[in-house]
């Protein structure tokens, strides 16, 4: 429990210009506090408080799913194991590869297709792939119990450093290391190869070879890599098919460039919950609840999955409305300076929205469509 615990920092963002030998910080973030936590620890501290943990059935498979054309009948699971179960609302909350979506687009896409309508089905059956954005992402530990004490920066930072993005996590103990590539040309092609696999050292080294000292400091410590094609889901239309939902990166995965993902898909359950918590919701009248959910939930996460595919742009230096790569030190402070200006857009939604007053007014549509309908 201690050890799953996340630790309270308040770490300043440094954004640095690194590729010389000579970097500099063209910007430093005001001090934000943030909870930093590693993901295995979140997932066992959630494990740890499920009251009901002998209805969990991990390493499960979902192939397909029916829906039933009786608007009472329990929805068909099948699973990649030959078995199968039955439900009464499904949420599919399967990740960026989600069969959930893929069934509920081909299902939409076929009706669609039933119907003589075949430029929607076509646009339906787009949904149902995630796209390549581009980046490619190389994520290595670096364990800092002892070596960070007495030891000059980056070993011992406490703050976020965006270009080689690294930032503590497990309580300071280990150090989260993302090198990120990005090709903006390649957005939406297809990527050959595995989405997740090992990378060697000299692989990860030989990206950053004549960079600035602190950054080659960290890769010299890291002693495995793994290489990750970051793909996103492409706006969907709909979040929702009858008693079928869709959340968190089954519905909207996007790229990592504002630590978002997560928590959007933590948003997400937050208003379902809140909802199916509700006694007067039914199985009747859940397709209400799920509606008021996507017509709050879908534009948001899309605009955060824009705006995190655009901060990616920032922190590798390309802006989209200067197409020219900082050359020499007279238009880099102009150049830079425009960086940062629209990195600082690009999080004003954080600041803009409260999640717990979009879920008290999405609770009061609720309650005013179940008194119409009842």
């Amino acid at each position: 429990m201690a050890n799953a615990s996340p630790a309270l920092l308040g770490m300043s963002i440094l954004y640095r210009k690194s590729d010389q030998r000579e970097g500099f910080t063209f910007s430093e973030a005001d001090q934000e506090m943030q909870w930093t936590v590693h993901r295995g620890e979140l997932q066992k501290l959630f494990l740890e408080h499920i009251c009901h943990p002998e209805r969990v059935h991990l390493g499960k498979r979902l192939a397909s799913y029916v829906q039933p054309k009786d608007a009472d009948g329990p929805i068909e699971l099948r699973f990649q194991d030959g078995s199968s179960t039955s439900c009464d609302v499904l949420f599919g909350a399967d990740g960026v590869k989600s069969t959930v979506r893929a069934v509920m687009f081909t299902q939409l896409a076929d009706a669609a297709k039933d119907a003589g309508c075949e430029q929607e089905s076509d646009s339906l059956r787009s949904c149902i792939p995630a796209a390549w954005s581009g980046t490619t992402v190389y994520r290595g530990l670096l364990e800092r119990d002892p070596i960070a004490d007495g030891k000059p920066p980056p070993l011992n930072m406490s703050h976020l450093m965006i270009s080689l993005v690294a930032y503590p996590i497990s309580k300071g103990r280990v150090l989260n290391v993302v090198a990120v590539v990005t090709n903006p040309e390649l957005g939406g092609t297809v990527y050959e190869g595995p989405w997740t696999a090992d990378a060697s050292v000299e692989e990860v080294r030989s990206l950053y070879a004549g960079w600035e000292p602190e950054v080659e400091d960290v890769l010299q410590n890291v002693g495995s890599w793994s290489k990750w094609a970051i793909h996103v889901v492409n706006d969907l239309p709909t979040f929702v098919d009858g008693r079928v939902v869709l959340f968190g990166d089954a519905a909207h995965g996007m790229t990592p460039h504002q630590g978002a993902g997560a928590g959007q898909g933590f948003e997400d359950a937050l208003m379902l919950g809140q909802f199916i918590g509700q006694s007067n919701v039914t199985k009747d009248n859940i397709h209400t609840a799920f509606k008021i959910y996507d017509s709050f939930r879908r534009p948001f996460t899309q605009r955060v999955a824009a705006a995190s595919m655009q901060m990616g742009l920032m922190h590798s230096l390309i802006h989209p409305e200067l197409n020219a790569p900082v050359t020499s030190s007279s238009v880099a402070g102009e150049y830079l300076a425009k960086i940062v200006e629209n990195i600082e857009r690009f999080k004003e939604w954080r600041r803009e929205n409260d999640l717990m007053e979009d879920c008290q007014s999405a609770l009061r549509l609720l309650q005013e469509k179940i008194i119409e309908t009842s």
